[in-house]
């Protein structure tokens, strides 16, 4: 069977569809980056900027499977810049050590500045996030997208979470002893996200029927070290 080369048009309407989907859900945290998200018309219009850009980076190729893996690159992306709101969040450290980490991946902005920048950023990832895995499920049969991309996510953040603590150590100038365990855990983490990208499970991409129309036919980098 040919399979059909995903458009631009169609992975816009699904991912939106998806949000206001998500805006009612049962799961708390979707149902809040979802709500976050569309309660304010800028914040929906800069999202739906930022995430057409994405796909338009899906859909570049000419053929499905490296539109696939455009997909998978950018889900991977996503997790990346999740991760520091996510350290935040799950981690109670002074806003002293706070500033360190913000200084070390932002040295040159303010800190009030970046960390309402972050957080946007933090938004729309976490939003187009939603949106990546429920397209990566209508095209991968299997599931084996979303569950390579828990693999990686999980990964990530154990790697994230060290790597924010040396940083801390760092700046307090401290002895530290986990850059043994980080090797490890970016060099588990950097197999999770190869893993995620060779990842090609069961394309269901088969052409769509054409709905009847009345005149015209109207789908960061793992941190170094």
């Amino acid at each position: 069977m040919t399979r059909s080369i995903l458009n631009h048009r169609y992975l816009m309407k699904e991912s939106e569809r998806r949000i206001e989907r998500a805006s009612r859900s049962e799961q708390n945290r979707e149902r809040s980056i979802a709500q976050r998200i569309l309660e304010r018309e800028e914040r929906r219009e800069s999202w739906t900027s930022s995430h057409s850009r994405l796909m338009k980076f899906v859909v570049a190729p000419s053929n499905v499977e490296a539109q696939f893996y455009n997909l998978r690159q950018t889900a991977a992306e996503l997790t990346d810049r999740q991760a520091m709101f996510r350290y935040l969040r799950d981690n109670q450290i002074s806003v002293q050590r706070r500033r360190a980490l913000f200084r070390a991946f932002h040295p040159i902005a303010g800190y009030t500045a970046t960390v309402i920048a972050e957080h946007e950023s933090y938004l729309r990832a976490a939003a187009s996030a939603v949106c990546a895995i429920h397209l990566g499920n209508k095209i991968c049969r299997d599931g084996g997208f979303e569950q390579a991309l828990a693999d990686y996510d999980e990964a990530h953040r154990s790697y994230f979470c060290v790597y924010c603590d040396w940083v801390v150590a760092e700046a307090e100038q401290r002895e530290s002893s986990t850059k043994p365990l980080l090797m490890s855990l970016k060099t588990d983490a950097m197999g999770k996200r190869s893993a995620l990208l060779s990842a090609d499970g069961g394309l269901d991409v088969s052409p769509r029927p054409k709905r009847a129309q009345r005149c015209r036919t109207s789908m960061e980098h793992l941190v170094t070290t």
